[in-house]
C-alpha cells in the first residue's frame, strides 16, 4: 500500500462550516455599519441579513437586499462603496475542532498539508486570514474564478498544488472535500484519493454521485469520524488531536446563538 504523504483539505464545509463563516461576515458589517454617524442599528442590519440567507438569497443578493430594505444606509454611503466595505471586512470564523491539533502532528511526522480554498477572490482572502490557515497549512491553493465549470476549476488548482508537491505522486495525496461531482470527480480523475465529509445542513450534503468517478473511497459524517480515521491511519495518538466537546460544529440555524453576542463584538 502506498503511504499517503499529501493531504489536501477543502476550506468550506470541510475545515470550517461555510454558513458560520458567512455568519461571521454579517457580524462585522452590520457592526461596522452600526459604527457610522447615521447607520443603522447593529440589530436592524444583522437581522435583515440573517432574514436574506433564510429566504435563500445569499451573497450578493443579500448585500442588495440590505443595501436597499434598511434606508439608513444609502444616506451614509453609496452601493460600490458599500460593497467596497464588504469586501474589505474579514469575518469572524473558526475551524472545526481538532483539524489544529491534527495538522500540526500531520506536519511532526511530515506529512504535506494544503488547503483548497476556492475561487480567487477577496471574499476567499478573506475567509483565509479569518481562519488563520496560512500560519498552519503548508500551503493555500485556489480555483480559477473565472472557471463555471466547478469540476474544471478543481482540477486546475490541483495541478497547481502536484506542481508545488512536485516530487510526490498523485497516488501519494489524498483530497478531502464535499462535493462529489466537482470534488471528488476531479480528484479523482487527477488519480488522487477521494474521501468525502459530508455534513448535514451544508450545501453538498444532499447531493449523491451519479457516476463512478463520483464516488470517494471512504464518507465520513461528522469530524471526530474523520479526524479519528486519519489518526489510525497515520499511527497518531487520538488523545494528542480529539478534543472532548463536539456539538458546536452542528448547525442547521448557526446564527441562533450568534446573534445573542451581537451587542458584544
Amino acid at each position: 500500500m502506498v503511504l499517503v504523504k499529501g493531504l489536501l483539505f477543502k476550506l468550506d464545509d470541510v475545515l470550517s462550516s461555510e454558513a458560520r463563516l458567512t455568519v461571521g461576515l454579517y457580524h462585522r458589517v452590520a457592526y461596522r455599519l452600526s459604527k457610522r454617524p447615521g447607520g443603522p442599528s447593529l440589530r436592524a442590519a444583522l437581522l435583515a441579513l440573517l432574514i436574506s440567507q433564510e429566504e435563500g438569497a445569499p451573497g450578493t443578493r443579500a448585500w442588495n437586499r440590505l443595501y436597499h430594505d434598511v434606508p439608513e444606509i444609502p444616506r451614509i454611503l453609496d452601493y460600490p462603496d458599500f460593497m467596497k466595505l464588504v469586501r474589505r471586512t474579514v469575518p469572524v470564523g473558526t475551524l472545526f475542532q481538532g483539524f489544529r491539533e491534527l495538522v500540526q502532528a500531520l506536519q511532526g511526522i511530515g506529512v504535506r498539508t494544503a488547503v483548497m480554498a476556492g475561487p480567487y477572490c477577496r471574499l476567499q482572502e478573506n475567509k483565509v486570514e479569518a481562519l488563520r490557515v496560512e500560519d498552519l497549512f503548508g500551503a493555500v491553493v485556489y480555483t480559477d474564478f473565472f472557471c463555471r465549470d466547478p469540476r474544471k476549476a478543481v482540477s486546475g488548482a490541483i495541478q497547481k498544488l502536484r506542481r508545488m508537491w512536485k516530487p510526490l505522486k498523485a497516488g501519494e495525496i489524498a483530497y478531502i472535500a464535499d462535493d462529489p461531482s466537482g470534488d471528488i470527480a476531479a480528484a479523482r480523475a487527477a488519480g488522487l484519493h477521494a474521501l468525502r465529509l459530508r455534513l448535514p445542513f451544508t450545501r453538498h450534503a444532499g447531493d449523491e454521485p451519479q457516476t463512478d468517478l463520483e464516488r470517494p473511497e471512504r464518507e465520513f459524517s461528522n469530524v471526530r469520524e474523520l479526524i479519528a480515521a486519519l489518526c489510525r491511519y497515520y499511527k497518531i495518538d487520538p488523545l494528542t488531536v480529539l478534543p472532548g466537546e463536539w456539538d458546536y460544529y452542528l448547525k442547521p440555524r448557526p446564527w441562533r446563538l450568534m446573534t445573542r453576542q451581537a451587542g458584544r463584538l
